[in-house]
């Protein structure tokens, strides 16, 4: 039977921003991500601009996706940038060493800023510090922003990019306390002053630079870190963490426990950002705010192996989670800037899957698209009123989810509501407490008919949002949320 509860929104209790960067993502030289994913060359049948391949650039457009996270990963600390540059047919073939394929090099610097101009998303790179020198690092930042009359410069020009490409966000090193290097975060804090005094000297103050944070295994190493940057600090300007969640299932052959212990994994991420965000909050030099990164985030089951190239099937439960870790991030957003979801295509929790000449989204695109309007918005205060779920381990979480933004002007509201109960439909009983009187504009669904649903080259649209229908200046009334669904809630001011 339906449980009735309700779900009570105060639009004129504005909180922080919700920073369009939560919604960012990431591309690593791994797998069919960057080759056949991104990139499938001009001689290729498959419909490509100057070798990018257009479905995906198509797909991706529409998400408007704010920042792309490239060349890694692990594979970013054995990466030299000026292997990519140039005519490709002179570039040198290479070993990826994390991933074990080749590498081409045929996708470099100017082929990712191409990609990123023409899916309208900011640049990041993550610089070599594991392999690396610092002047390699501070010769990439020139060759990409400078509009000096330097050699790099004319040598970008050359490689047919007249203008600067503008990379606002600067990673020093990936993972260093692992694959960028095994450092201890006392000497990963030695060199990140090296690296980064050049790269913010040639960058410009304009400059963001994310240093590598913890994963939850560690988290002695953003203490140990940031007490090593003392009398530095105002080089950091954003601490990077990964959070992996899922581990040890399956993409589609998983038991309903395993659902709610991916569920529960939010929680995890939750404590994670918490702690970070209180210990950058403590070390704040004067007049700098040291701001949190999400660096990798999303779902690793166990058929993601380096044999698969780390692929990855994505159904419900992805979207679930997905919803859900937005609706958390939400909440830390007066820390958390950015989080850059691993990876964009065919890998891990990709937004797009190809195959040859096809290509299909995933539920997880679907959540991004659905949630483009609480990007920029200021948080609301939302109060649920909901059952509860028990969760492997003895935890307890709300079956409802919730997170309300209003825009920038006040004149609109959205609100996302996720059912995590696998079985029973919650109605709720939707409040909108302050001045003025609201109307439902749109109402959308994400629901596949399985928690397992996904969709695939012969169903592509197996799993898609759905508009539900509302009668014209309907008011806000009870709802009834499906089991295992995101909907979204569109409200203008009446009158």
């Amino acid at each position: 039977m339906p449980q009735s509860r309700q779900i009570v929104v105060h639009p004129d209790v504005r909180l922080h921003t919700v920073s369009r960067y939560l919604y960012g993502h990431f591309a690593e030289h791994l797998g069919r991500c960057i080759y056949e994913g991104i990139w499938v060359g001009e001689d290729s049948p498959i419909e490509n601009e100057g070798g990018i391949r257009l479905d995906t650039v198509r797909a991706l457009k529409e998400l408007e996706l704010p920042v792309l996270r490239w060349p890694g990963g692990c594979f970013a600390d054995n990466y030299h940038w000026m292997d990519g540059i140039g005519p490709r047919s002179e570039r040198p073939r290479r070993h990826n060493l994390w991933w074990n394929q080749p590498e081409t090099n045929e996708f470099g610097t100017d082929e990712f800023a191409a990609f990123c101009r023409m899916i309208g998303a900011e640049p990041y790179i993550c610089l070599n510090v594991g392999s690396g020198t610092v002047e390699e690092a501070r010769s990439w930042v020139e060759y990409c922003n400078s509009s000096q009359p330097t050699d790099l410069v004319r040598l970008r020009r050359d490689n047919g990019s007249p203008e600067p490409h503008n990379v606002k966000f600067w990673g020093i090193g990936n993972e260093n306390w692992g694959c960028g290097g095994n450092l201890r975060p006392e000497h990963y804090a030695d060199l990140y002053r090296r690296f980064a005094t050049y790269v913010r000297g040639t960058a410009g103050a304009d400059a963001r630079l994310i240093a590598c944070g913890s994963h939850p295994g560690i988290p002695e190493w953003d203490e140990r870190f940031l007490a090593a940057m003392n009398g530095a600090l105002h080089l950091v300007d954003y601490i990077a963490l990964h959070i992996y969640s899922g581990g040890g299932t399956s993409d589609t052959e998983f038991a309903d426990e395993d659902y709610y212990g991916l569920i529960a994994a939010i929680d995890v991420m939750d404590r994670n950002i918490a702690r970070a965000a209180g210990l950058a909050k403590a070390c704040d030099p004067q007049e700098h705010r040291i701001g949190l990164v999400l660096d990798e985030w999303g779902t690793w089951y166990k058929e993601a192996t380096v044999p698969t190239g780390l692929c990855q099937q994505n159904t419900m439960r992805d979207a679930l989670f997905t919803a859900a870790g937005f609706h958390c991030f939400h909440r830390h957003a007066d820390r958390l800037f950015m989080t850059n979801m691993a990876q964009t295509v065919n890998v891990l929790q990709a937004l797009v899957l190809t195959q040859g000449p096809e290509m299909i989204v995933t539920p997880t695109y679907h959540v991004y698209e659905m949630f483009r309007p609480h990007r920029d918005g200021r948080l609301v205060a939302c109060e649920v009123d909901g059952p509860t779920l028990s969760l492997p381990g003895g935890g307890e979480r709300g079956a409802i989810s919730a997170s309300a933004t209003r825009s920038e002007d006040g004149g609109g509201l959205f609100l996302s509501v996720v059912n995590l109960d696998l079985e029973n439909a919650i109605t709720a009983t939707v409040r909108v407490v302050g001045e003025g009187e609201w109307r439902v504009a749109q109402v959308r669904r994400l629901a596949g008919q399985d928690i397992r649903s996904h969709n695939t080259f012969e169903e592509p649209e197996a799993v898609r949002p759905e508009a539900i229908r509302v009668e014209s200046e309907a008011p806000l009334e009870t709802m009834e949320f499906p089991a295992r669904s995101v909907t979204t809630i569109r409200l203008d001011r009446a009158g």
